[in-house]
């Protein structure tokens, strides 16, 4: 984007109402990974966009293309999945004499998607990392207990006991770093907007960018965040 794109601090907030069809989508992007094959058309309901109103202007209703969807495997952090997206506005967006705008074209989005299948009573990959950890923490106290009771430093027991104890927080790190991974891949449900029956959620925010040619370079510049949330549509 321009350098004096957004020095003002002025922000545009934009909305619109879509729905991820299962139609096959034939018109390619190199945004959606996956090619042809897992992407679908993103219908966009009564194909527009409004401006949110500001103190000194109000709405406005801007017209925009149906675009395309798809879920990229293992393309988010740590091997999670991504769910990509795009819309076409047919012209720039943006208010009267601000430096903040959408340009015309296509409009970038991801998110992190995390589908929830299965019996979802069934205890998770973190409760049993979080209940390891706390079996071995349990185990720590115990011996280091029976430590500080041996006076003599060079008792066998002793130095068994803290051999032990060594062994058991290098198997704790390596537990907790098994935590710490398996809360990316299954993230608080806190953290997710769902859809209507439940069985996927996608992170709350998420981000927005468009495509920028500079000859035979692409690149993506970011315009902003976006927030979802499922709804209900005639």
């Amino acid at each position: 984007m321009p350098a004096d794109w957004g020095k003002s601090g002025q922000r545009i907030n934009i909305s619109f109402t879509a729905e991820f069809t299962p139609s096959q989508l034939y018109d390619r992007d190199d945004f959606l990974r996956g090619g042809y094959a897992n992407a679908k058309i993103l219908h966009i309901i009564d194909n527009e966009i409004k401006l949110g109103p500001s103190v000194s202007e109000g709405e406005r209703v801007y017209r925009v293309k149906d675009g395309g969807w798809q879920v990229t495997r293992g393309d988010g952090p740590m091997g999670t999945d991504l769910l990509r997206f795009f819309i076409e506005v047919d012209e720039q967006i943006m208010r009267k004499d601000g430096d903040v705008y959408v340009p015309k074209g296509r409009v970038y989005s991801s998110c992190g998607f995390f589908p929830f299948m299965g019996d979802g009573d069934a205890p998770s990959v973190k409760e049993a990392f979080t209940k390891e950890l706390k079996r071995i923490d349990e185990q720590i106290g115990k011996l280091q207990k029976k430590k500080d009771e041996i006076t003599n430093p060079f008792d066998l027991d002793g130095i068994k006991i803290f051999r032990e104890i060594f062994r058991l927080n290098r198997e704790a790190e390596q537990v907790n770093n098994k935590l710490n991974f398996a809360m990316v891949k299954e993230p608080d449900k806190k953290l997710l907007r769902f859809s209507k029956d439940g069985d996927v959620g996608l992170t709350k925010e998420g981000g927005v960018c468009c495509q920028v040619n500079k000859g035979v370079v692409v690149e993506y510049h970011i315009l902003g965040r976006f927030s979802v949330a499922s709804v209900d549509h005639d």
